[in-house]
């Protein structure tokens, strides 16, 4: 029996998120998709320059962890979304911390604002995944979709803290995917 396919409602009409193809399914989807492109990379300029308030600089093992969970993310970019979610949902790494987990959101933001080009927001937020998984629990894997035009979006929250986006640019997306690590 086939699973059925995560769907969400944006402005009037159904998106599906078809995991083993790697596509949306619905609505203005590929018309709107190179439009989308365009868009991500122009954004993730501007919130860069959000989030360069006083620099922390972290200890030596979470810039480590932050290495190697960019580098796994960069290798799971180019699998399926079904297979970046089991890697994901598999990896089982823990360590125990005693500072917040906003904190670790800063480390985060810190570290990827050093690097030369940011990835798109499915790889960042598979690599943030993995960062945060490591220090905080209920860490929560999100995607999400809107039209028109259509867009989709990823990103990683804990709680009702959204780690590496903004508030406010996650909630114009309608929800199609959670996954709590």
């Amino acid at each position: 029996m086939e699973k059925s396919l995560p769907a969400a409602w944006s402005n009037g009409q159904w998106i599906w998120l078809d995991l083993n193809e790697n596509r949306y399914i619905g609505g203005n989807v590929e018309r709107d998709s190179r439009l989308q492109a365009a868009q991500a990379r122009a954004g993730t300029r501007l919130r860069s320059l959000i989030f360069r308030n006083k620099p922390l600089v972290p200890p030596m093992h979470v810039l480590g962890h932050f290495v190697r969970s960019s580098h796994r993310a960069r290798k799971l970019s180019k699998l399926r979304i079904v297979d970046q979610l089991a890697a994901l949902e598999s990896s089982s790494e823990r360590r125990q911390s005693t500072e917040s987990v906003e904190t670790f959101c800063w480390y985060y933001h810190y570290l990827r604002n050093l690097r030369l080009k940011r990835p798109l927001c499915l790889e960042d937020s598979l690599a943030c995944a993995f960062f945060l998984r490591r220090y905080i629990k209920d860490v929560s894997f999100r995607i999400g979709v809107k039209q028109p035009p259509f867009m989709a979006h990823a990103w990683v929250q804990v709680d009702e803290l959204v780690a590496n986006d903004t508030k406010p640019v996650v909630e114009t997306y309608s929800e199609i995917l959670r996954v709590d690590l």
